[in-house]
């Protein structure tokens, strides 16, 4: 996207060099809004979430961080054992 800041007309600007701006920036805010719009479909996000989740598992290199693993398995087992407790 460009900066917020419109271009100050010129005093020879003639009025079909506006009108083709004013086109210019619609189709650009247009394209704009269409680039928005995909990125928050509800596939889109859940993609996005997946690979948070997913990188807080791993590394910078793509690799598995043991230790983020094994405190995650012991939170999941910890809150099935008092799960399961409870039940009794």
């Amino acid at each position: 996207m460009s900066d917020a800041t419109p271009a100050t007309p010129h005093p020879h600007t003639s009025l079909v060099d506006l009108q083709a701006e004013v086109v210019a920036a619609r189709e650009e805010l247009v394209a704009s809004i269409a680039e928005l719009r995909s990125q928050t479909t509800a596939p889109a996000l859940a993609g996005r979430a997946g690979r948070s989740v997913l990188g807080i598992f791993t590394d910078q290199y793509g690799g598995i961080r043991p230790e983020r693993v094994a405190i995650a398995a012991v939170v999941v087992v910890g809150v099935l054992a008092i799960a399961f407790r409870r039940r009794k």
